[in-house]
C-alpha cells in the first residue's frame, strides 16, 4: 500500500511540474526535491566540468559539484588557482536556493546573493552584496542591490527591477521569440542552433543566466548524444557567461554525466 501511494505521489508531482514548466509550486518539501532534474527530455545530463580557453596560457579547469538532489553545491578548481572561481550554493530544508556566494579568497567575497520567494515558491527577491568581508553575514561591502523579479506564465524571468544602497535604480527586461529563445539586442547578431540550451541542464543555471531559451545562442563545434554542446569556439563579439559570473562559454569544453531520465 505504501509503495502504491509513493508511486501515485511521484506521478502526480511529475505531472504537475511538467504542466507548469519551471514554475515550482511548493506544497511540501518533497515537491521541491521531485522538481529536479528538469522534465521533458529522455536523457538527463548535468554539467560536471568546464574547461575555459583550453590549451592557452590563461586556461582554467572548473568542476561543478552537486548534492543528492541534483542541486549544484559548488563550482571550484581541482588544484589551487590564482583566480577566484570558487562558487558556493546554499539551500534551505526544502532544497530551495537561498544563498549564492562568490569567494574572492583571503576572507573576502566577490558577491553574496540572498534569495526570497514568491507565493509560487519561485525566487522573487534577489539581494546581492558585492566585495566585502566573508563572515557570518556580509560586512564592509561595497554595494547592496535589491531586485524584484517577475515571471511570465511559462515561469521565465521577464522583468527585474533593482535599486542599490547608493540610490541607483535600473530595470532589465527579457523577451522571447516564437521559438522560445531569448531576444538579444540586434548588435552583435546572435545565431541560435537547433540543439538543447546548455542552461537547461538545471533550472538554477537558467535562473542565474536569466536565460530560459530552448536553444543555444551559438553553434558549437561538437555536441553530445543528448544534444548539449561539448566544444564551443564562438567569437561573435558577445560573451556567454555561465552561472551569472565571470565563467564564459565562448571558448570552452564542457563535460557532462548523463543518464536516462525517469520523466
Amino acid at each position: 500500500m505504501k509503495k502504491k501511494l509513493l508511486f501515485y505521489l511521484l506521478s502526480l508531482s511529475a505531472l504537475s511540474f511538467f504542466i507548469t514548466g519551471c514554475k515550482k509550486e511548493l506544497a511540501s518539501p518533497s515537491d521541491e526535491v521531485l522538481s529536479t532534474p528538469l522534465p521533458g527530455q529522455p536523457t538527463y545530463c548535468r554539467i560536471e566540468s568546464i574547461w575555459e580557453k583550453p590549451g592557452s596560457a590563461d586556461q582554467r579547469y572548473l568542476l561543478v559539484l552537486y548534492d543528492q538532489y541534483e542541486n549544484p553545491t559548488a563550482i571550484t578548481t581541482p588544484l589551487p588557482s590564482t583566480g577566484h572561481p570558487f562558487r558556493e550554493f546554499k539551500y534551505d530544508q526544502w532544497h530551495r536556493l537561498r544563498e549564492y556566494v562568490g569567494d574572492y579568497g583571503n576572507g573576502f567575497f566577490e558577491f553574496w546573493h540572498f534569495y526570497g520567494f514568491d507565493l509560487n515558491g519561485r525566487i522573487g527577491v534577489d539581494t546581492v552584496y558585492t566585495f566585502g568581508k566573508l563572515l557570518d553575514k556580509p560586512t564592509d561591502y561595497f554595494e547592496r542591490v535589491i531586485s524584484q523579479i517577475t515571471y511570465d506564465n511559462q515561469g521565465r524571468i521577464i522583468h527585474v527591477s533593482s535599486i542599490s544602497n547608493h540610490g541607483v535604480s535600473f530595470v532589465n527586461t527579457y523577451e522571447y521569440d516564437a521559438a522560445g529563445n531569448l531576444v538579444y539586442p540586434s548588435s552583435p547578431p546572435v545565431t541560435y542552433d537547433n540543439k538543447v540550451n546548455v542552461h537547461r541542464t538545471n533550472d538554477i543555471w537558467m535562473f542565474l543566466a536569466r536565460d530560459y531559451s530552448m536553444n543555444n545562442p551559438f553553434v558549437a563545434d561538437a555536441y553530445n548524444s543528448a544534444g548539449f554542446p561539448t566544444i564551443i569556439n564562438s567569437y561573435a563579439g558577445r560573451y556567454f557567461p555561465f552561472a551569472g559570473t565571470d565563467i564564459y562559454l565562448n571558448n570552452s569544453q564542457i563535460g557532462y554525466s548523463c543518464r536516462q531520465s525517469n520523466w
